[in-house]
């Protein structure tokens, strides 16, 4: 099973809208839409379930947003296509996972998470969904909590580990307090 996220290129200051998971055994999709993403923030064919209070899209709306951004295994030129991305076999998660994700339909794309990652992009989803539940842009926050504005933008992004102290400082200036879980 791989994991990507799902980006916004025109508001990088967002962290990831969604997640998609591929199957590769199966060749199935699934999508699961971020708490704080509203009907704006996600895939056109994602909206109407966000719109609905679902956050699970069904696996055949997550494979046709898919299948929108990979050429198609009857596509005439396709040997051309996967020697151009370095495959022998087709693959759409392959395909995907070497173009980005990216479509001219639309403006989001993707990145993978990898092992050791999902820490970092859960705190980051957590500090962003926090961030926004209290009307703070990053600015505000920093200036409240003497972070970095660009440490806060890594940070919802998933792209930094943090020190625990920093965590701290952000959380006060949410008004949260820190719990450590290992599981």
């Amino acid at each position: 099973m791989r994991t990507f996220e799902i980006l916004d290129a025109l508001r990088p200051e967002l962290p990831a809208c969604a997640t998609l998971a591929c199957d590769q055994a199966s060749g199935t999709f699934t999508a699961e839409v971020a708490p704080w993403a509203g009907p704006n923030d996600v895939p056109v064919q994602f909206s109407p379930f966000v719109e609905r209070g679902e956050r699970r899209v069904p696996e055949r709306w997550a494979t046709e947003w898919v299948e929108e951004r990979v050429a198609p295994p009857s596509r005439h030129n396709i040997g051309e296509v996967l020697r151009a991305h370095g495959l022998d076999r087709y693959d759409a998660c392959e395909l995907l996972a070497s173009s980005g994700g990216r479509s001219p339909q639309d403006d989001f794309y993707l990145r993978e998470v990898t092992e050791g990652f999902t820490g970092a992009a859960l705190l980051g989803r957590e500090l962003a969904r926090e961030r926004a539940r209290a009307g703070l842009t990053q600015r505000e926050l920093a200036e409240a909590s003497g972070v970095r504005q660009e440490t806060i933008s890594r940070l919802e992004r998933g792209r930094a580990n943090p020190a625990l102290g920093t965590v701290e400082r952000l959380a006060r200036a949410l008004g949260l307090t820190v719990s450590v879980r290992i599981e």
